[in-house]
């Protein structure tokens, strides 16, 4: 979602399509090179931006979804497994060789900062599903084992146990699905909020002013 309240969905084989807040179909782009989108990012400002790890490419759009730009990252730095842009408009990755957490300068074409995950994960079994610098801070997502929260140096600041594979934010808050309940919880005291969710398989939430949106496998829902 991003900061109009505009939904931006990614498809099996890569398409995007864009949503207005009352769920109606505005623009859609269709790759040529067909892969699923691992992640996608809406909210860092006008630019959409989502990455291919089968490709190991990352996508730069508007908000149109009309100028689409595709950028390889050298194979120096490894594998990839997840990516997306950070808030001065460079990436933040997980690096799978090195188990690292990299933040990488799109311009000069270097890595930046690195913090080794190894001292810091304890799981063997990660999953890394979601990731996203938000107010000054990197939250990564292994849906395995919980919430790692970096500061925006890289500084490893936290880890939440919850059983989620993406979060989603509001103001001071990010909200999570976990089994059947909506977790709101506060970014900076961590006080926690727990709603039970009557409709059956849901998979993620975000909100906007009065409105939540449940994502289903096929269907958003809008409730008031």
């Amino acid at each position: 979602m991003d900061a109009s309240g505009n939904i931006f969905l990614s498809f099996e084989g890569g398409t995007i399509t864009k949503f207005s807040s009352t769920l109606d179909s505005l623009f859609s782009y269709s790759p040529l090179k067909i892969a699923d989108t691992k992640l996608l990012e809406a909210g860092t400002g006008l630019v959409i931006f989502a990455y291919y790890d089968f490709f190991q490419e990352y996508l730069l759009t508007d908000r149109f979804l009309t100028r689409p730009t595709r950028s390889k990252f050298p194979t120096s730095i490894g594998y990839i497994d997840i990516a997306t842009q950070s808030l001065d408009n460079n990436i933040w990755m997980v690096e799978s060789a090195n188990f690292s957490l990299l933040k990488y300068n799109v311009q000069l074409l270097r890595v930046e900062i690195e913090t080794l995950l190894n001292t810091v994960v304890e799981s063997n079994n990660n999953s890394f599903t979601f990731i996203k610098e938000y107010q000054n801070q990197v939250f990564l997502v292994d849906e395995n084992s919980g919430i790692y929260v970096f500061d925006n140096l890289g500084n490893f600041s936290k880890f939440i146990t919850a059983k989620t594979n993406k979060i989603n934010f509001n103001n001071s808050h990010f909200l999570y699905v976990e089994g059947n309940e909506l977790i709101i919880r506060d970014i900076y005291t961590d006080s926690k909020e727990a709603i039970t969710i009557v409709e059956q398989d849901v998979i993620g939430v975000t909100k906007h002013k009065s409105n939540s949106y449940f994502i289903k496998l096929n269907t958003i829902i809008r409730v008031h």
